[in-house]
């Protein structure tokens, strides 16, 4: 599927508008005071979650029929987890099309 943060892919009319398609995770990122236990859940990198949202965000274009998604657009929000840090919500929102 392609993906482009332009509006348009040069020489690929837009044949059908599909509507507005999104993805999010979490980078988790919180401060452990030392020598603190590391249980619970794994901590996924920046990368990882961006991959994460992009994925949930390209599933959402399939299941509406698009072969690409325009106008992406990321977004990264810090989110207070508790006294000892934050986590990192990773977003990602386009137009499903058919091209």
């Amino acid at each position: 599927m392609l993906v482009a943060t332009v509006s348009a892919i040069e020489g690929r009319p837009v044949q059908w508008y599909l509507g507005v398609v999104s993805g999010g995770a979490l980078a988790a990122g919180v401060r452990r005071p030392v020598g603190a236990c590391e249980s619970g859940p794994r901590a996924i990198d920046l990368r990882d979650a961006r991959d994460t949202a992009m994925f949930e965000m390209l599933r959402e274009a399939a299941e509406r029929g698009a072969n690409a998604v325009i106008g992406v657009d990321l977004g990264y929000e810090s989110i207070p987890v508790s006294s000892e840090g934050t986590a990192l919500m990773v977003t990602v929102s386009g137009t499903a099309v058919r091209v």
